[in-house]
């Protein structure tokens, strides 16, 4: 008898279309996850910038706890003859958030400074000075996660020793870092014992100190630091840095830049003057600090929208800026200009309700 031979069972497995359309339905949902994952990973790098500003912000009100005053905004020149020049000759340039590191558990790298020295050594190397390990040292809470990588300091190339930071203090709306007091005829009009150097409406002048006392608008209206993040998709270069505090020649673009703080003239996260005009048409006729606010008046003016002197981050739709109260609040682009602007001033009387902005 013969038994049946078995026969074998065709194995099953996926077409070709079948496979196609399981590849679809991965990547959709791949699409669908990705946004998510990516808004998930910038709430995670915006609450690390807010606690950064809230530290730096709690470190400012230990600093004046000891001294009495919140940090001298910056120095600029040497105000008195020294052993690098005549009075009024040498570019200090030191801003109050490189004084102010020794209460953010850097006591090491505020050792390491030597303030007596002129900041910029200019025209030598910044290795030429003795700030080049204190200068140079990375400050993790001055940087924003959400910000890009400025190059390192070269000492060798550079007059200044920089580290890179992504926040700056509030200055008002007096642009003093450009500008000061000496006059076309070779005179101070005012401040001529600071070499012409101060003044100002922020919590942060030249050449002086500001009390809680002064921020007699109330320290929950005034802004006290801000981001000031390289601009999206800058090229490579040095910007920006904190620890010095001045108007500097732009590079890549033909116009300035400041350092250390910025102003609340143009609006939140204005884009960076590429062409020089902007610079040229805001600063037309300008001589004294307060000067550039006549072109600011001008609706849509170029003052408005110079990034270069304004505060900026790269988290979406706005700024994060640390109150002279310690709070912390994130600025919409969208705020009304003149509400901005009364919250960069410590003592100009304005009213602002908390809904405004």
């Amino acid at each position: 008898m013969q038994l049946p031979f078995p026969r074998l069972s065709a194995r099953s497995g996926f077409t070709l279309i079948e496979l196609l359309v399981v590849i679809a339905i991965i990547a959709v949902l791949i699409a669908l996850l990705l946004p998510a994952v990516q808004a998930a990973r910038e709430a995670a790098r915006r609450a690390q910038c807010v606690n950064n500003l809230k530290q730096i912000a709690l470190c400012c009100f230990n600093y004046e706890s000891a001294f009495g005053s919140f940090p001298i905004g910056n120095t600029y020149n040497n105000v008195t003859a020294n052993g690098f020049g005549a009075a009024c000759t040498q570019n200090q340039l030191y801003s109050g958030m490189a004084f102010m590191i020794g209460f953010l558990e850097q006591s090491a790298g505020y050792n390491a400074y030597n303030f007596s020295w002129p900041g910029d050594m200019y025209p030598q190397g910044a290795s030429a000075g003795p700030n080049v390990t204190a200068g140079t040292m990375k400050i993790a809470t001055y940087i924003c996660p959400s910000d890009t990588p400025g190059l390192a300091c070269n000492p060798a190339a550079y007059t200044i020793a920089y580290a890179q930071s992504s926040y700056g203090q509030s200055r008002g709306i007096w642009e003093n870092l450009l500008f000061n007091w000496f006059s076309l005829s070779g005179k101070c009009t005012q401040y001529a014992s600071q070499c012409c150097w101060g003044g100002g409406n922020g919590m942060f002048m030249p050449e002086s100190v500001v009390r809680i006392a002064d921020a007699t608008d109330g320290t929950s209206n005034t802004t006290f630091f801000g981001e000031m993040s390289r601009f999206r998709q800058e090229p490579p270069n040095l910007w920006m840095f904190s620890n010095y505090a001045a108007g500097w020649g732009d590079t890549p673009w033909p116009s300035y830049r400041v350092t250390g703080g910025a102003f609340n003239v143009p609006a939140p996260n204005s884009p960076p003057d590429t062409t020089g005009n902007v610079k040229n048409a805001c600063l037309a006729g300008a001589a004294y600090p307060p000067d550039w606010l006549v072109n600011a008046t001008i609706p849509g003016g170029p003052c408005n929208i110079w990034g270069q002197f304004g505060f900026r981050s790269n988290h979406p739709g706005g700024v994060n800026f640390a109150f002279a109260d310690g709070s912390v609040k994130f600025i919409k682009n969208s705020i009304n200009l003149a509400t901005y602007r009364a919250l960069g001033t410590r003592n100009f009387g304005e009213i602002v309700s908390s809904d405004a902005y």
